[in-house]
C-alpha cells in the first residue's frame, strides 16, 4: 500500500511508527499519561529517631535525631514520599509551603520551586523529592529513570566512622529528652561501645568492613587532638590493608598550621581526599597548595553562588553535593556538567537520616555520571528496628547499595513506625539539633575552639 505524505505523517503522529497503532484521539481529550498529576494535599510529620552518641566538631549527638516526613497526595490516589532535615523551623516552612503546591501539577514542580526555596532549601528538598516520587509512581518508573539514569547500579558508599561514647554512658541515659526504654548492658541502644582512641577507631573500621564490605572509610575528625586523629588514620591503614581508601573530615575545626602539619604527615597514606580541615575557601586553597593533597568540601561550596570563588581560588578537587541544600535533585544534577568543566569529582554528603533519604541518595548517585566517588551515609548508624520504611532496611553489600526496585523511590512508609517516631518527637521536646549542650555535660571543659 502506498501512502500519501499526509497519511504517513498522520500515522506517525498517531503512534504507528512508535511500535503500534493508536486510534485518533477525540478533539480536546487527554490520555491518562497526558493529564496533570494535580497535588491535592500535603502532610508533614515531624519525627525523632534514636541517635547514638556520635562525636563531631559540633559536639555530641543527642538522644534523637530529627527529620520531617512529607507525603504529597495527588489525584488518583498516588502519594509521593519525601524526607528532609528535622527541626521546628523546617516543619513550619513545609506547612507554609502547602498553599504554594496544592492545586499545582507535580510534573511541573519547577514552576513553584523558587517560591518554596525561599522558605528554605530543606523544605524544598522534601517537597521536590515527594513530587519526583509521585511522578515516577504515576509512570511506573524508578525515580532514577525519570531523571535520565541509572548510569550505575549498584552505587558505592563509604563507611562513616565517628569517635563516640558508649550508648549506655550514664550522662547520656540521664538526658531529660530521653523518652524510650533504652538502658545499660543488653538494653543499650547499640553495642559498638566507646571509640576514643586510635586503636578503637581501627577496630571500628574493621568491624564496618567485615559487616558491610566497605572499601572506602571516612573518619569524622575535629574531635580529639589532631595527632590522635592522624594516628587513627595510620592504624586504620595498617589494619585495613592497601586496598582500602581513607578520608578524614575535621569539619573545619583545625587552624591552617595544624591542617598543613597533619596533611603533610598523612601524605603517604592511601588518602582519597582531605575534607574541610579549615574554614573558608582561601584557607582551603592554602592547605591544598602546601600539602599537595586532594581537597574536598561540603562546607565552603554549598550553593551555586559559591562556585565562582571556588573556580578562582582552587580550594577543592572534590565537591560533596547534597540534595537537601543544593537545590534538590535538579540542583545536584546541574552540578554534574559544572564539576566536569571545573575538573572536580563529585560525591554525596550525608547527615543522620532514615530509609526514604537513603533511597533518594541511591537514586541520585545512580543518575549523575560525574558522581564517581563513594557517597557518605549515616544509614549504618540507624538503630535496628527504627527505620520508617516497610520491610527490612535497604541492604549494603560489598560496600554498595542497589537501586531499589519498583516505581518511584521503591520504598513504602511503615505507618506504625512512623506513628511511633512522631510520638517520640512530641514527648521528647526536642525541636532542634543541639550537639553542644550534651558535649558540655560529657566534657565540662569542652569549648569547640579551633585546634
Amino acid at each position: 500500500m502506498r501512502l500519501h505524505r499526509r497519511d504517513w505523517i498522520g500515522l506517525a503522529a498517531g503512534g504507528i511508527l512508535a511500535g503500534g497503532f493508536a486510534p485518533p484521539a477525540r478533539a480536546g481529550a487527554l490520555s491518562a499519561a497526558q493529564r496533570p498529576l494535580t497535588i491535592t494535599g500535603l502532610t508533614v510529620t515531624p519525627i525523632a529517631l534514636p541517635d547514638p552518641p556520635l562525636l563531631a566538631a559540633s559536639g555530641c549527638h543527642g538522644p534523637y535525631f530529627l527529620r520531617n516526613v512529607v507525603e504529597l497526595q495527588t489525584e488518583g490516589g498516588i502519594v509521593g514520599l519525601g524526607e528532609t532535615p528535622g527541626g521546628a523551623s523546617v516543619t513550619a516552612a513545609l506547612e507554609r509551603a502547602r498553599r504554594m503546591v496544592v492545586g499545582q501539577n507535580a510534573f511541573a514542580y519547577r514552576k513553584f520551586a523558587r517560591d518554596v526555596q525561599a522558605l528554605g532549601m530543606g523544605a524544598y528538598a522534601g517537597i521536590e523529592l515527594a513530587c519526583l516520587d509521585a511522578c515516577a509512581r504515576a509512570t511506573g518508573r524508578r525515580l532514577c529513570e525519570l531523571v535520565g539514569g541509572p548510569v550505575r547500579d549498584p552505587v558505592e558508599f563509604a563507611a562513616y566512622l565517628f569517635y563516640r561514647y558508649a550508648a549506655d554512658h550514664p550522662v547520656i541515659l540521664a538526658d531529660p529528652h530521653l523518652v524510650d526504654s533504652r538502658g545499660r548492658g543488653d538494653r543499650a541502644l547499640d553495642s559498638w561501645g566507646e571509640v576514643r582512641t586510635a586503636e578503637a577507631m581501627a577496630d571500628l573500621a574493621v568491624k564496618f568492613r567485615d559487616r558491610f564490605g566497605f572499601r572506602v572509610f571516612k573518619l569524622k575528625g575535629g574531635v580529639l587532638a589532631p595527632e590522635v586523629e592522624r594516628d587513627s588514620l595510620v592504624a586504620m591503614a595498617e589494619r585495613l590493608g592497601p586496598q582500602a581508601r581513607l578520608r578524614i573530615d575535621p569539619n573545619a575545626r583545625w587552624k591552617t598550621a595544624t591542617a598543613v602539619r597533619i596533611g603533610q604527615a598523612i601524605r603517604q597514606l592511601p588518602l582519597e581526599y582531605y575534607e574541610d580541615p579549615v574554614q573558608g575557601q582561601a584557607a582551603m586553597a592554602e592547605v591544598r597548595r602546601a600539602t599537595g593533597l586532594k581537597m574536598s568540601t561540603n562546607m565552603c561550596v554549598t550553593q551555586f553562588a559559591h562556585i565562582p570563588d571556588a573556580l578562582r581560588l582552587h580550594p577543592i578537587d572534590v565537591l560533596l553535593c547534597d540534595h537537601h541544600y543544593f537545590g534538590g535533585f535538579a540542583g545536584c544534577l546541574a552540578l554534574g556538567p559544572i564539576a566536569r568543566a571545573a575538573g572536580w569529582a563529585l560525591s554525596q554528603h550525608s547527615n543522620s537520616h532514615a530509609g526514604i533519604t537513603m533511597a533518594a541518595m541511591i537514586h541520585l548517585a545512580a543518575s549523575i555520571p560525574e558522581l564517581t566517588l563513594a557517597s557518605d551515609t549515616h544509614y549504618p548508624w540507624l538503630v535496628e528496628g527504627f527505620d520508617i520504611i516497610e520491610g527490612t532496611p535497604l541492604a549494603i553489600h560489598k560496600g554498595a547499595m542497589a537501586v531499589p526496585a519498583g516505581p518511584g523511590l521503591g520504598v513504602t512508609l511503615d505507618r506504625d513506625k512512623l506513628a511511633r517516631a512522631h510520638e517520640v518527637y512530641q514527648k521528647s521536646g526536642m525541636r532542634r539539633r543541639d550537639d553542644r549542650s550534651l558535649m558540655r555535660q560529657l566534657e565540662p571543659n569542652w569549648t569547640g575552639e579551633l585546634l
